[in-house]
């Protein structure tokens, strides 16, 4: 006879009816469960300790990835008081302009400046003595903003030359000019080695320069518009930019003295500048980066009207990324670890049966299954954040060793998004435990204690309700995203059809298992141990069908994009044939001038690849001069009949229909360009008769539109000088115009789509007094298709500065993500199947002894387990499927709605294009259950331990 006694109470103590008169308050009792609950899953997980790791793996990935995510992009994300020892240094403020307006902005003008609104900024006052016409860093000029300003003022300019690397070669370099080792600027100009540049002929090479190429001492050839410039690189230096970039070298002074230089102004002095005083500058139309105004921004209601909505978007974007990451982690995290817990809970039932049976109440059961989770869940989180952040930073910090003009340099934490994602994967961990932990207010005790474990009778409501929140949500979806529903509406008939297929998976369990009477004995037995123990299948499906449907709706969008990029596809070049594209110092040149970085691409070509052709193309365009912007400038226009000069040079009124110019269609001022190229070449490209061909040798132009010609077989072609305002860009005046009439064909260049509407030979060009520029070099191979070994051969030998393209028709760009989504979500689902299976098979070892006591082989254990993993890997990918067709269709209809005619430019409207990638989910059907049989089969190694009754 067994006797239930209760236990004596601790010393100190109230014993017996002193008790009832000293209960403990609610809140107290609380604790002391929660304590007893921790101490309990604190021992189950050190005892268990294979399956404590498993769980904190799948807790802690998604927490570092995301994690890591996040301290990337914030360290990214630089802020305006990070960027000031390298944007100022010792300067107290960075200044631009002066523009003709007033100009708006924020404390830091990089999140937001204007000069231009519906409400049109007043314009600038002069600065006085200040000379737009002459050069920005002039002494005169400086001294005039330094009148303004009330400090020392350092004019910084930078200028792009080309670095000579060998006979055939340059390279395009940035050089910084400012008063080097005259001024302190502080962390902004550091001198590593050397000394500082003090002459013209003088330059200090960078970290950056020297990663490139540029040498860190000695002599080296720069060239600034077709002219050489010997210089000594005398000292190594840091010089960073605002975001910390440098530049490849330093000079005292400019090294062209012609050149154009883009300058900027520090200013020094004791003060800061606060916003009150910036705001004063911007009525100079000065744009101000002030130190004291980023460390003390203003109030929003000091800002101008239109810069109030420009603040805080970095902040919004980190909340957007918290907020879409954190529902991330909650799905994925809740899907990976609910299987774990399922078999975890499952796996206890005798002990809670045990302590059910002593009087121990079921929240007091369910509060010791959700303290695992809480164990677990918080432990991995908060290590996998430690290690992410670590990491990151470890990563930043070699970086900047290695690198020291990397712009990756500002570290920053933001703590509350990590703290955040931290709750997020503890609140998913117990999301994942409160399923199975709900189930133990219907513990059969008797049945636990026998050793019966088999799940309760379908609920029959459950799957109505799946199918209707399935079929409502799946066709809601397709109609809502086809209407252009509202984002919410969209988003929440996704939620309804991903909730109503999950639903629907013990129904589908069930199914599976009745239908499985003619399957060999293996599968027959995992399909019905399936069905029967739901409670510890249904996750794992669930989690695979949730992976499942998130590739497919992602796989089909993919591919429908795809497929509308390649019926939107226009060849740049014949195919087979190429093109190179030359950096050039030259933008515009004379006629019958040539270009010397035209003649080093024409050199490399000959050189390298002798079997192939190269043809000069280039295009009638106009010259700038920089220095005087507003001054009046050449034009060249095709005048189409019905149209006058001025209107094809000033008339930007378009088609309603076709959505193209009326008459400003071809030349400087046209929608196209004119190019120019070689009779012979314009002759093969266009297959002209030998009449055409004679029509366009002789003075004439080839044209894509008949509608440019005029019944006399000639097109009008005017000419003259055009004058037009840089702040409006409205043309102001045309002079000396004159109109020729050119004889003309029709003919299309097959090359650049919507570039090029005409073409006429370099002689017609030269005669007509036309400038041309933007050079590039036409390729082709006599014997066939450019091969790729002549590619990489000049792609190797350009280098960053030139471009070869070679036509090889449309180029999948995404099929490498798509395999490596397919691979990462096959892993992924492998990984969920083969856990579940390992935890199943360590619950169900007293079912392996008991059939190897009744004759089972190694050979039949290791098909059941085999058969288990193949099972509800195969259904929930099946499920996932199938269910994932309706969001993928949906997305794809928003990808491939619009589109554009490649020869205006204008939007379309097309229908929908949707592309299902059947075979990649078809091997991910199959492939996932196979080898998740194989490796789940090569698991089962030992004979399982038997029992054997005693005599």
């Amino acid at each position: 006879m067994t006797t239930l006694m209760e236990r004596e109470a601790p010393a100190g103590m109230p014993r017996g009816s002193d008790r009832d008169e000293d209960q403990s308050s609610r809140l107290s009792r609380w604790r002391a469960s929660w304590r007893v609950a921790l101490r309990m899953a604190k021992r189950d997980a050190w005892r268990y300790k294979g399956r404590s790791v498993l769980v904190l793996i799948m807790v802690a990935l998604p927490v570092g990835v995301l994690v890591g995510t996040l301290v990337f992009a914030t360290s990214s994300s630089v802020s305006s008081v990070e960027r000031i020892p390298t944007s100022l240094g010792s300067a107290q403020a960075l200044i631009q302009g002066p523009s003709e307006q007033v100009v708006w902005q924020t404390a830091d003008p990089n999140e937001g400046w204007s000069t231009d609104s519906n409400s049109q900024p007043d314009k600038a006052t002069p600065v006085p003595g200040f000379n737009p016409g002459e050069s920005l860093g002039s002494a005169a000029n400086v001294a005039a903003l330094q009148q303004v300003t009330g400090g020392t003022v350092v004019p910084v300019g930078e200028m792009t030359l080309r670095r000579v690397l060998d006979e055939r070669r340059t390279r395009g370099i940035q050089v910084a000019t400012f008063a080097a080792g005259t001024v302190d600027l502080g962390t902004k100009a550091t001198l590593v080695s050397g000394r500082w540049p003090a002459t013209a002929g003088e330059i200090a090479a960078t970290p950056y320069g020297i990663s490139r190429g540029m040498p860190d001492h000695g002599t080296t050839t720069l060239r600034s518009a077709g002219k050489s410039i010997d210089v000594t690189v005398v000292g190594v230096a840091n010089f960073f930019n605002g975001w910390g970039g440098q530049p490849d070298a330093i000079s005292a002074r400019p090294l062209d003295p012609e050149a154009v230089l883009d300058w900027q102004y520090l200013l020094l002095r004791d003060a800061g500048v606060p916003y009150s005083e910036v705001k004063k500058l911007n009525a100079y139309g000065l744009q101000v980066t002030s130190a004291e105004a980023l460390r003390n921004p203003p109030s929003p209601a000091a800002l101008p009207p239109t810069m109030r909505q420009m603040q805080d978007y970095a902040a919004r974007d980190v909340q957007t990324m918290v907020a879409i990451g954190g529902v991330l982690l909650l799905l994925v995290t809740t899907l990976l670890v609910a299987p774990a817990f399922a078999v975890s809970a499952s796996r206890q039932r005798r002990t809670l049966a045990l302590a059910a049976s002593n009087g121990a109440e079921t929240r007091q059961l369910r509060r010791k299954v959700l303290a695992q989770a809480l164990l677990l869940g918080a432990l991995s989180a908060i290590v996998a954040a430690g290690l992410a952040v670590l990491a990151v930073r470890v990563v930043m910090w070699v970086l900047v060793a290695r690198r020291p003009w990397t712009t990756f340099r500002f570290f920053e934490v933001p703590l509350w998004a990590v703290a955040a994602v931290i709750v997020m994967a503890v609140v998913s961990a117990l999301v994942a435990a409160l399923i199975p932990a709900l189930r133990l207010r219907r513990l059969d005790i008797v049945g636990v204690m026998k050793g019966q474990n088999v799940s309760p009778r379908l609920n029959r409501v459950v799957p109505v309700l799946g199918v209707l929140l399935a079929g409502t949500g799946g066709v809601g979806l397709v109609a809502a995203v086809a209407t252009k529903q509202r984002e919410y509406t969209i988003a929440g008939l996704a939620i309804a059809l991903t909730v109503g297929a999950l639903m629907l998976v013990p129904l589908v369990l069930v199914v599976a298992g009745r239908l499985s009477a003619r399957l060999p004995v293996a599968a027959r037995m995992a399909t019905r141990d399936a069905a029967r123990h739901r409670a510890r299948s249904v996750p794992t499906v669930a989690a695979i069908m949730a992976g499942a449907i998130a590739l497919t709706a992602f796989s089909i969008g993919l591919a429908s994009d795809t497929e509308q990029s390649i019926r939107d596809y226009q060849p740049q070049q014949p195919a087979g044939q190429g093109a190179i594209f030359v950096a050039s110092d030259l933008s515009v040149l004379a006629p019958g001038a040539v270009d010397p970085a035209l003649e080093d691409a024409e050199e490399l070509v000959r050189g390298l690849t002798p079997d192939l052709v190269s043809t000069r193309l280039a295009q009638v365009t106009t010259p700038f001069d920089p220095k005087n912007p507003n001054a009046p400038v050449p034009f060249v226009t095709v005048v189409k009949p019905g149209c006058t000069v001025d209107r094809a040079v000033t008339d930007a009124q378009s088609d309603q229909q076709s959505g193209r110019p009326v008459c400003q269609l071809l030349g400087t001022n046209g929608q196209r360009s004119i190019a120019v190229l070689p009779a012979a070449d314009i002759t093969r490209l266009l297959r002209l008769s030998p009449s055409d061909s004679a029509r366009v040798s002789n003075g004439g132009i080839a044209v894509n539109e008949a509608a440019l010609i005029s019944t006399a077989g000639t097109v009008a072609v005017a000419s003259g000088t055009v004058t037009t305002n840089q702040n409006t860009g409205l043309v102001e005046s045309l002079k000396d115009t004159r109109t020729a009439a050119l004889p003309a064909v029709v003919g299309k260049l097959p090359m650049a789509q919507g570039q090029y509407g005409g073409v006429v030979t370099p002689e017609t060009a030269s005669k007509l007094g036309w400038f041309v520029g933007s050079y590039s070099l036409l390729l082709r191979n006599p014997d066939g298709a450019i091969s790729k070994a002549d590619e990489k051969a000049l792609s190797e030998q350009l280098g960053e500065d030139g471009g070869v393209y070679v036509e090889r028709g449309f180029v999948r760009d995404d099929i490498l993500i798509m395999r490596i989504l397919f691979v990462a979500f096959g892993l992924l689902l492998l990984i969920v199947t083969l856990i579940s299976t390992a935890l199943a098979l360590a619950e169900q070892q007293s079912d392996m002894g008991t059939l190897a006591a009744v004759g089972a082989t190694k050979g039949t254990r290791r098909r059941l387990a085999a058969a288990q993993a193949a099972t509800v890997a195969f259904i929930g990918a099946l499920v996932g499927i199938a269910v994932g067709l309706a969001p993928g269709i949906a997305v794809s209809y928003p990808l491939t709605a619009d589109s554009y005619d490649p020869e205006t430019g204008r939007q379309l409207a097309p229908d929908p294009i949707t592309v299902i990638p059947w075979l990649p989910l078809g091997l991910l059907l199959v492939a996932v259950p196979v080898i998740a049989a194989l490796l789940s089969a090569a698991a089962i190694r030992r004979a399982p331990a038997l029992t054997r009754r005693a005599d």
